[in-house]
């Protein structure tokens, strides 16, 4: 697929689980959402001179995605696949991206560190939400 044009879908953005950056990705099967947060720790800097204001300067970067799915036993990756990984607190390269030749994505390595399992109602799907919680940088990258 060509490079996306214009506003980009959000059923055209996913998440990706790899074991290296040059393995193929795995998507997560039957996604709702996905989110990438990225912040910034700041630490104070502030002087006597400072007057009233608060002074800060940026420090530690972090990253989370998160995420939530409709749960299905025979899932490629789901679920059981995260809870896999919860159990053994292994780190494994994720990445958010479209299926777009041309378009940018963004991975890096990180823990799942919630998962969660929800049955609500009577006719309605079971899902389930997870965090991902990354170690390192973010790399951004665009698809070949």
């Amino acid at each position: 697929m060509a490079q996306t044009s214009g506003t980009v879908l959000a059923k055209a953005m996913t998440f990706y689980v790899r074991n290296s950056p040059s393995f193929t990705p795995v998507v997560f099967t039957c996604l709702i959402d996905a989110e990438l947060s990225k912040s910034t720790a700041t630490f104070d800097t502030t002087c006597k001179d400072s007057g009233a204001w608060s002074e800060v300067r940026p420090g530690t970067k972090s990253w989370s995605m998160t995420g939530s799915g409709n749960f299905a036993e025979d899932a490629t990756f789901g679920y059981w696949e995260l809870d896999a990984r919860w159990k053994a607190q292994t780190a494994n390269s994720y990445m958010i991206a479209t299926a777009n030749t041309g378009d940018r994505g963004e991975y890096g390595t990180a823990y799942v560190t919630e998962l969660t399992k929800t049955s609500s109602g009577n006719d309605a799907a079971v899902t389930f939400s997870f965090t991902l919680t990354g170690t390192g940088e973010l790399i951004g990258y665009t698809l070949s």
